[in-house]
């Protein structure tokens, strides 16, 4: 495929602006966001990224890993994910899934209502060949494969997350909007056409606070603007003065766009308003690009449509080195549509049957159901400072890109709750302001993709197919950033029942989701705040039928503990993990407090049989086994099993942060959690 025009070629190779080193270098941050789409649907093929090769993917109630979705609750038919193939379907045209409000959490707790409540076309997935332009953006800058949507809902309340911090919930409004798509019907630019009915929300949002700030700020959008631009709903926006600030940079139309038009336009005239603020030197700091429907990437839009939109405002910043080179182009969608994400996301415990939190949670009740973090979906993050293939794992969603300008330009958003600021990130951990600079990198060239993909719109519809098999993602690893992350969970039987004990150590908040193996309990949910510790006393039942307990604890970036036991006669056996960061060794602890010898085995997931060891604990005994973790760039999965005690095991696995950037997880792709 032929390489971008030389003029992007040589501007990528352009240095960052490095004065200070540090954030305050980014003079410019360009934000679009785009519509309905997955992060599994889009990248769960990409080399190197947590997606269909997951090898510690979560386990359905049916005792099967998450990609075999019940076509309904209980059911043993099933369906896998399956390519939608933009080469023989019209795959970049299908309509869209259902994507209102969850609703009910009993419902998705589990993560295996996607057929039930999507349908079968939930699973259906692209990969490089249907993306090319995406893909090569994520092998060339930044991709973030933790990014969430702000909640499991629809556009408007997620883009309310982004322009103001909240839905409504964090500041008292707990009506309709906070989860659904309410709005006064103008899906365009044009004020004129803003229904007088509708009153607008109140609560402030975050283009004001810059405004009040003196920190400069665009939104660039057609007359078509398919009603993202959350800020006419509010009630500050309406009924403006067209010569007001607001109006100007909030609710203008871009040049040459007209109602006249709208329809033809395939964003000729965004990109050129764009295109001359950038030459001008006038870019404002901060601009929110809203695309028109046909580019927007929501179902029936097609992604090609996107990815040429996306190439031509990069081509635009390319061409004026002196504005690329400060620049931080942000890439992120509203929400998956009705797509599958196998990552369940992070939700908080607002009852205690439904866990435990240290953090407030103040804003994350919607009239009794948690709200939490949606799917993931994805966010590539494009700058100087991006370069390199980079994947980033910490935990996001549309609040972080209110945080990364709160960071670069000291203006704060109260609207953000504690809870969000304790679970997701600031995006600063996606940039390297002190790093060497990567080769150059080449990129498509995407100047026929709309008249490719216009001629697949007769092809015939993408279909599941009649055999079913398991996606292959791409194989081998790519770099990954430093995270903030230094959490570990641990079980301790206490009579009838078992203690689980977190303790967070890391610069930033956990969320952990806990599953008990019989299905029918749980899941239980936990927050832990950056520096503190949890724990919760119950009794998880592995079989409602006995009194013996399993567990498993998912968290960030792969992180996995397994606790199976009788709770009886090997309530006294021990397995726990540390790190000796001088020597780049876990330390596996291995006890036996019981009244008789023990035999234990050790299997380490990365280094097969080379890494399986047997030892005996005499009654009393304890021992600590020092394994090497440099080969395999800091990663470990361990399962230490007992012939004496068949029902014991323990299962720890993850990535050990060492504040230095490190590889993707080798095992992504070439092992499978039986």
């Amino acid at each position: 495929m032929p390489l971008l025009p030389g003029v992007i070629r040589s501007a990528l190779a352009v240095p960052p602006a490095r004065v200070t080193g540090t954030l305050q270098d980014v003079q410019h941050v360009v934000i679009l966001m785009q519509e309905n789409r997955s992060f599994d649907h889009y990248f769960g093929c990409l080399r190197g990224v947590r997606g269909y090769g997951d090898p510690r993917p979560l386990r359905l109630p049916s005792g099967k890993p998450v990609w075999y979705q019940p076509e309904r609750k209980g059911s043993d038919r099933y369906v896998l994910p399956f390519r939608l193939n933009s080469q023989t379907s019209s795959a970049q045209w299908m309509k869209d899934l259902n994507h209102d409000w969850k609703g009910s959490h009993e419902t998705w707790k589990h993560h295996d209502a996607w057929i039930a409540q999507k349908s079968a076309m939930s699973m259906g997935h692209f990969q490089r060949e249907d993306l090319p332009f995406y893909y090569a953006l994520a092998d060339a800058f930044t991709l973030c494969d933790g990014y969430h949507a702000s909640l499991f809902g629809p556009t408007n309340p997620n883009r309310m997350y982004m322009f103001t911090g909240t839905s409504g919930l964090s500041v008292g409004n707990d009506g309709e909007q906070a989860v659904n798509n309410r709005d006064d019907g103008n899906w365009t630019a044009d004020m004129a056409r803003d229904n007088p009915r509708f009153s607008g929300y109140t609560w402030s949002t975050y283009s004001e606070r810059l405004q009040q700030a003196g920190i400069s700020w665009q939104v660039y959008q057609e007359f078509d603007n398919y009603g993202d631009n959350s800020h006419p709903y509010f009630a500050n926006f309406r009924k403006l003065d067209r010569a007001s600030p607001l109006y100007r940079r909030g609710r203008a139309i871009v040049p040459g766009s007209t109602a006249d038009n709208a329809k033809a336009s395939r964003g000729e005239h965004l990109v050129a308003a764009f295109a001359r603020d950038v030459r001008a030197g006038t870019l404002p700091q901060v601009s929110w690009i809203v695309a028109p429907y046909l580019l927007s990437e929501h179902p029936e839009a097609t992604p090609a449509y996107g990815e040429s939109l996306s190439a031509r405002l990069l081509e635009v910043l390319a061409a004026s080195p002196e504005v690329w080179s400060k620049t931080v182009f942000l890439i992120n969608y509203d929400e998956n549509d009705g797509f599958f994400d196998h990552v369940p996301p992070a939700l908080p415990a607002i009852r205690p049957e439904l866990g435990a939190s240290n953090v407030d949670l103040h804003g994350e009740d919607y009239h009794g159901v948690p709200v939490g973090l949606g799917p993931r979906v994805p966010m590539l993050v494009v700058s100087p400072w991006s370069r390199g293939g980079w994947v980033n794992s910490q935990v996001f969603d549309h609040t972080s890109v209110l945080r990364f300008l709160e960071r670069r330009f000291g203006v704060m958003e109260p609207n953000i709750n504690p809870w969000r600021r304790a679970v997701a990130g600031d995006l600063t951990s996606t940039l390297d302001f002190v790093g060497h600079d990567p080769a150059p990198v080449a990129l498509p060239d995407t100047r026929d993709y709309i008249a490719r993909i216009d001629a697949t719109a007769t092809l015939p519809p993408p279909q599941r197919p009649a055999q079913q098999a398991l996606p292959v993602q791409e194989p081998g690893q790519r770099p990954a950033r430093a995270l903030p992350y230094d959490f570990d969970v641990r079980l301790q039987v206490q009579g009838d029942a078992q203690v689980l004990r977190m303790r967070n150590r890391g610069a930033a908040g956990v969320a952990l989701n806990a599953y008990a193996d019989d299905g029918v309990a749980g899941p239980w949910f936990y927050t832990l705040a950056a520096g503190s510790e949890l724990q919760d006393a119950r009794a998880w039942r592995g079989d409602a039928a006995d009194a013996g307990y399993a567990l498993r604890v998912h968290g960030p970036n792969g992180f996995l503990r397994e606790f199976h036991g009788d709770g009886i006669g090997d309530a006294g056996l021990l397995a726990e993990a540390d790190y000796d960061a001088a020597a780049q060794c876990l330390l596996l602890t291995l006890g036996n407090a019981g009244e008789q010898p023990c035999a234990l085995r050790v299997r380490d997931g990365y280094r097969g049989d080379a890494g399986e060891q047997a030892i005996t604990l005499a009654a009393g005994a304890r021992t600590v086994l020092r394994l090497p973790l440099q080969a395999q760039h800091h990663w470990y999965d361990l399962a230490i099993d007992s012939v004496t005690f068949p029902r014991w095991r323990r299962r720890l696995a993850g990535h050990i942060e060492t504040g230095r950037p490190s590889m993707s997880d080798p095992a992504i792709g070439r092992v499978v959690d039986a």
